[in-house]
């Protein structure tokens, strides 16, 4: 279990590297404003929530070195044992037992006394596990308890913030929010401060599209493996977007869709005959878009300048609901992506309603060769990987 500790994004890029277009968005101050006086309570209660989880993690994580211990008949690792403690005082003498059943068994050799040494191990280790069972059980509570603190610290997770608002909100609130907005500048540790809020749309981050690795089950039952992901951050709108197989099951498809799979399937060299399920490539788009930052009411993602735009897919804007979609790509785009043409997000809005708000370029660094390796393994490994992993993926 990991403690809800959050820590602010702070890598600063070149502006190439995640390149925008159009000025900042209209809504921008007022949003990161607003997230910024929001977040000094949010996070004033995850500090609160984080001393009340605090124990239970030091406790889980000394139950943990003592199974450890047990497992490997080494006392030294975790000593001194905390006699006030019913489970340590319980594995302590197990450890003296079993030392001394373990002499006698050199001396005479009985199996009797092996068999007492495994029921031994066997009680202590079932002690352990209900110890850890408990402490779980008891966050597993704290959690549940706090459920709507912990989504509505999502948005404040890694924030850029800006420094007036949290201070003016830390007048009335205390925490290490606070306390760190009031160093100079430059001295936060633990979060990221910026003066305006223009300047939170100036920090922008860009990763390398990911190698891909093959299918394989996950331990959800659903598959893993077999994508390639790249990522763009610009203030604290992040956005990942994956290329990937795209799996249906056929008996919830069309034959007009099947028949769309089959000819994109067949352009690229991709030769799939599964029996329940459907494959072709696929986009997979998830963005920090809870709410409008301009005038938006739609997004575009797309290859190519927005005024020219070579179209990918379209979606409208849905309020207190992250951006989330599943794109099949015809031929044509999965070429051009392949050979490397960056792909963009553009919000549209405007007093016409067709006016670009601003755009967000994926970084193409490493994307031709990722997507390369992934259309080799589709058009190869896949079908007979697939065979023995039949359960689609969300």
């Amino acid at each position: 279990m990991n403690r809800l500790t959050l820590v602010a994004f702070t890598t600063l890029l070149p502006a190439s590297l995640a390149a925008q277009v159009g000025a900042v968005p209209s809504r921008l101050v007022e949003v990161e404003t607003e997230r910024s006086r929001a977040c000094v309570s949010t996070l004033g209660q995850i500090a609160v929530l984080d001393r009340v989880l605090a124990p239970v993690v030091t406790r889980g994580t000394r139950l943990r070195e003592i199974a450890e211990a047990v497992a490997l008949e080494d006392r030294m690792i975790v000593e001194p044992f905390e006699s006030s403690d019913e489970t340590e005082a319980l594995v302590q003498n197990w450890f003296t037992t079993d030392a001394a059943l373990a002499q006698r068994y050199v001396m005479s050799e009985d199996s009797g006394v092996l068999a007492e040494r495994q029921a031994g191990r066997e009680t202590i280790k079932a002690v352990i596990t209900e110890a850890l069972t408990t402490i779980q059980q008891y966050a597993d509570s704290v959690l549940t308890a706090n459920t709507s603190l912990i989504q509505a610290a999502g948005p404040c997770d890694g924030a850029i913030f800006v420094r007036g608002a949290v201070l003016s909100a830390c007048e009335d609130a205390s925490g290490p929010i606070c306390e760190q907005a009031a160093l100079p500048a430059g001295a936060a540790e633990d979060f990221r401060f910026v003066d305006a809020g223009e300047s939170v749309w100036e920090i922008q981050e860009t990763r390398p599209w990911t190698v891909p690795s093959p299918l394989q089950p996950t331990e959800d039952g659903q598959l893993g493996g077999g994508r390639t992901i790249g990522y763009a951050r610009v203030g604290n709108l992040a956005i990942s977007l994956s290329f990937s197989p795209l799996f249906r099951e056929r008996e919830q498809m069309s034959e007009v869709e099947l028949a769309r799979y089959d000819a994109v399937n067949d352009s690229l060299g991709i030769a799939i005959d599964h029996p329940t399920l459907a494959v072709t490539t696929a986009f997979g788009i998830r963005a920090a878009l809870n709410e409008p930052l301009g005038t938006e009411t739609r997004y575009v993602l797309h290859f190519d300048d927005i005024n020219v735009p070579d179209i990918l897919w379209s979606g409208p804007v849905e309020s207190s609901t992250p951006l989330e979609a599943a794109i099949p790509l015809g031929a044509a785009h999965v070429v051009r992506f392949r050979a490397g043409d960056p792909v963009m997000l553009t919000a549209i809005g405007g007093t016409d309603g067709n006016e670009p708000e601003y755009s967000i370029m994926i970084g193409n660094v490493n994307q031709t060769p990722a997507a390369t390796v992934l259309l080799n393994y589709m058009a190869t490994q896949m079908a007979d990987d697939l065979s023995r992993f039949e359960q689609p993926r969300d």
